[in-house]
């Protein structure tokens, strides 16, 4: 599942993920541009146990949280 430039809905993003599938958190402007939200953030604020791995993208940056089991 792609997430770009958005806020986060936490039930609907779990409802609809497969239980092996991975999140795609993508913040096009950084941190600049609403809505931010940091790997770690998004991951947290995700019901049940996530990981996540994150790097900068010129002036973005993205995330790829995934359940842990």
């Amino acid at each position: 599942m792609a997430a770009i430039g958005m806020l986060l809905f936490r039930a609907e993003t779990v409802r609809v993920l497969a239980p092996d599938g991975v999140l795609l958190w993508i913040n096009r402007l950084g941190e600049d541009g609403p809505p931010h939200l940091p790997a770690a953030d998004v991951a947290a604020a995700l019901p049940g146990d996530w990981q996540a791995v994150d790097a900068d993208a010129g002036w973005g940056s993205w995330a790829v949280p995934r359940r842990t089991r």
